[in-house]
């Protein structure tokens, strides 16, 4: 029988899971997006690996993306230097650090490897450790290339000095090669990127990875029987595995028979963040495989902040199979003022300066959409929108559009706080330059508000849909969470008014079996052209940093469009263009979906 190979991929998934390590090598169906193009392309990383070349190409004995087999191990390195009786191991990443300090990886209390950067460690660790093995008489140096996120750098435009070669079959899952054009000389001399030395990282974890990688072939080679899955409230609840498919679920396997997703225990809004109590019983109930949301006791739910109301909203709708509607969302519609703007942002980081004497990793405002209701009775729903075409820094830009299209009256309602963190990183950098006009300042300090303390000196006019949806809803089918998306997907199943409504029915199909389809899912999205079905679920993110549905594939499908392969191609930029601004608009007109269907509701 062939035995199975352990690579730094695999090792990186068994540290997580076992069980995860054990579907994902017997092919099971996984809900997670597995597209590595996609991953190449995600937040620039392509760039960082054509920079680093260029720089590391100064030594002409290092090979890039070398693999490393012995035994039954099996790693493919970033950068591979033999010098002398050193080898160097360089993992090249798009991830930012505020200088070369050694000390940024370990915990400030113990030198332990900070959880932020054990994953990034234990990779390298694993890759050393099958150096190691194959060059026993090596003195092997592992270090991390970064990318210093405090670092200007002299090089106007450097992104557009990149350029992507289609892979010619010698790449994993077809990735392009990046190359980098411009002067070489002066990159090596000004660029923004740093090398850490992180032996002292890896000896620390070194043992810990060897055992590991042991025990998940024995594991897989089924020597094992007696482990058992780890369920817990935690990654169980985001598992790829979960409803991926009836035949082979992943989870099914290690939880046995439980309820639908949304009446699962761990379903319950925000269950990681659990008081004692609750999480002492949650927790006693998983150890007695007694799953059911509905049996939970409900005095559990006392207490908890901010959690209390959406976990007895969550808690009432599973019980009855009914809605929840607090009285004070009523309130809602009589705070608002005229016109409603409804709003939505798209942004990115690229880790590469946009102009000379820029950072890395500055925030760029790339596109917005916006559906406004003039009036009460108003019968139109007038719709803006705006995508940065051109390779250029947007900032500027987007906000001279934006203003002209928001004004100066009217309420802003978003779904998330991301668009008043994203208005107020962007007059930061613009401050910074000096292109933040007088004029330009006023008006924002009129859209965002300003406090003196607790003390509000000027009224923001953004108001959070989000923080309403978690106060005062729920829907059976909301499953315990309020993304947009996932709201929007339960409002809409039923409310045949919203189906014929004149603004919205453009919208309405039905499935095979005649029920209405979810509105995002009638996007066709062409063959190309896959990002926008990725999800983020602001319940599943630390502090609800991104509410939107499909704010990941945006960023991928903009970094595709204006840096990618085919960014000299007409025809498919062109539906990179449409399929962005078709889904940035319903995620506006989500809102107003959702506005309607509450305010018919309460009314």
């Amino acid at each position: 029988m062939n035995q199975v190979m352990l690579t730094k991929s695999n090792f990186k998934l068994g540290s997580e899971c076992l069980h995860k390590l054990k579907y994902y090598k017997a092919k099971y169906p996984s809900t997670k997006n597995e597209n590595e193009m996609l991953k190449f392309f995600a937040e620039g990383g392509f760039m960082v690996e054509a920079i680093a070349h260029a720089v590391m190409r100064e030594n002409h004995n290092v090979e890039f993306e070398k693999t490393l087999e012995v035994g039954r191990f099996s790693a493919r390195v970033d950068a591979f230097e033999i010098t002398g009786d050193q080898l160097v191991l360089t993992e090249i990443k798009a991830k930012g650090v505020k200088s070369p300090d050694l000390d940024q990886f370990f915990l400030k209390t113990k030198r332990v490897v900070n959880g932020d950067w054990e994953t990034y460690m234990l990779d390298i660790t694993f890759q050393v450790m099958v150096a190691e093995m194959m060059y026993p008489h090596l003195e092997v140096i592992p270090q991390l290339c970064l990318v210093n996120s405090n670092k200007t750098c002299g090089i106007e435009a450097i992104y557009s000095k990149v350029d992507l070669i289609p892979d010619n079959g010698s790449r994993d899952f077809g990735i392009p090669s990046a190359v980098y054009t411009g002067d070489v000389d002066a990159l090596r001399s000004d660029h923004f990127l740093e090398f850490i030395n992180v032996r002292e990282c890896v000896d620390s974890l070194m043992n810990d990875v060897k055992a590991g990688a042991q025990r998940m072939l024995d594991f897989l080679d089924g020597k094992m029987p007696e482990v058992a899955p780890a369920i817990s409230t935690g990654k169980c609840k985001l598992c790829e595995y979960r409803d991926a498919d009836e035949a082979r679920n992943g989870f099914s396997e290690c939880w046995g028979e439980t309820p639908p997703r949304g009446n699962h225990i761990i379903d319950l809004y925000r269950v990681g963040n659990a008081g004692k109590e609750l999480e002492s019983e949650v927790e006693v109930r998983i150890a007695k495989r007694q799953f059911n949301l509905a049996d939970l006791p409900e005095h559990f739910l006392d207490g908890g902040k901010s959690y209390e109301a959406p976990r007895r909203h969550q808690y009432s709708a599973v019980h009855t199979g009914k809605e929840v509607f607090t009285p004070q969302l009523a309130d809602l519609f009589t705070e608002v003022t005229y016109p409603l703007i409804f709003m939505d942002f798209e942004a990115s980081r690229i880790p590469v300066p946009y102009h000379a004497g820029m950072k890395p990793y500055e925030l760029v405002a790339f596109q917005f959409s916006c559906h406004i209701i003039e009036s009460p009775d108003s019968t139109d729903l007038l719709h803006h929108e705006w995508l940065n075409l051109k390779d250029v820094y947007p900032n500027e830009e987007f906000l001279t559009n934006l203003r002209r299209v928001v004004g100066d009256t009217g309420t802003i309602l978003v779904w998330s706080h991301y668009e008043a963190s994203l208005l107020k990183n962007v007059r930061e950098q613009l401050r910074e330059r000096g292109a933040l006009s007088e004029e330009m300042e006023k008006w924002l300090e009129s859209v965002l508000g300003e406090k003196d303390g607790k003390e509000i000196k000027i009224p923001s006019r953004i108001l959070d849909l989000l923080k309403k949806s978690v106060a005062h809803y729920h829907h059976p089918e909301m499953q315990g969470s309020h993304s947009i998306k996932r709201v929007l997907d339960a409002v809409w199943s039923g409310a045949s008014d919203l189906w014929i409504h004149p603004w919205f029915k453009d919208y309405y199909e039905v499935d095979a079996d005649g029920k209405a389809l979810d509105p995002y899912k009638t996007l066709v999205r062409p063959d190309n052209f896959e990002y926008l079905g990725d999800s983020i679920d602001e319940d599943e993110v630390n502090d609800q940093e991104r509410g939107v549905t499909d704010g990941v594939g945006a960023m991928r499908a903009y970094q595709d469009m204006l840096f990618g392969l085919n960014r000299d191609n007409p025809a498919i930029r062109d539906s990179m263009r449409d399929s962005l601004l078709r889904y940035c608009e319903l995620d506006t007109a989500a809102m107003v979906m959702i506005w309607e269907y509450w305010k018919q509701k309460t009314s």
